[in-house]
């Protein structure tokens, strides 16, 4: 029972923390510690050098005292006191003793150093890159974010934006088009137009008789004479009736 009860809570816990994280704050905080821990770094390759320097003054001090006890020593010997010799030989190998140690101790002093050195530089290398992948990481999502909202301003652009609005205008007033083609081919269906011909052609008909009756009256259009038992008129008489006829429209002219 406990034990559901605390994946639940380590599920809720979990669920925040991932809805909480962003990639790019946590990329710049590892930058960060990891830039901090160069002076820390830095320190101790300081200290194992100040280490480095104590021993070699510590091993110049030993050889010194060696080479006074090595004096003394002879000359205790030369002046007959081996006593006192003796003793001084004692100091003696103490202090070479002491020197050996020192030298082991400087010698692992030193190569504790050239391994910080050495650690330091790998740690700087792997720094920059990691540096820069994060930059690079970072500049990407910085770019993708642009570009998801690029794509959704296309989305909403090619959705709910000009081209639905436009293929929507063009839709009806295509509809109203045909709507009106309709219109009027069902009123052009509607009306009898044999009628409407045959009026036309009898108001033509019409017009013809009065323009033949206009020109009858100006004496345009003359008919021929005729006999009275139907054959042709005399010419002989034609030619009289012009000449009589002639003078006398000119009078009445």
């Amino acid at each position: 029972m406990f034990e559901r009860i605390a994946r639940v809570f380590r599920s809720i816990f979990g669920a925040f923390v991932g809805a909480a994280e962003n990639p790019k704050l946590i990329l710049e905080q590892n930058m960060r510690d990891m830039r901090d821990k160069v002076p820390e770094m830095n320190t101790g390759i300081a200290k194992a050098r100040g280490g480095i320097i104590r021993l070699e003054n510590e091993a110049t001090l030993y050889k010194q005292e060696i080479s006074k006890l090595t004096a003394r020593v002879k000359a205790c010997l030369l002046s007959g006191d081996e006593g006192l010799a003796g003793q001084y030989a004692v100091q003696l190998q103490k202090q070479k003793e002491a020197l050996e140690r020192n030298n082991a101790q400087l010698e692992s002093a030193k190569a504790g150093y050239e391994a910080l050195l050495k650690l330091k530089e790998r740690y700087m290398r792997e720094m920059k890159l990691k540096t820069e992948e994060a930059m690079h990481a970072i500049r990407e999502a910085e770019a993708s974010k642009w570009k998801s909202e690029l794509a959704d301003t296309f989305e909403t652009f090619e959705v709910a934006g000009v081209d639905q609005t436009h293929t929507e205008m063009i839709d009806k007033l295509r509809e109203k088009t045909v709507l009106a083609d309709g219109k009027i081919a069902a009123a052009v269906e509607s009306v009898d137009m044999k009628t409407i011909d045959m009026e036309e052609k009898a108001r033509q008909i019409e017009g013809q008789e009065l323009l033949k009756q206009f020109k009858l009256d100006l004496g345009m259009d003359k008919q021929p004479e005729r006999s009275d038992a139907g054959g042709t008129a005399d010419p002989e008489a034609t030619k009289e009736g012009q000449k009589t006829i002639g003078p006398e429209r000119s009078k009445v002219q």
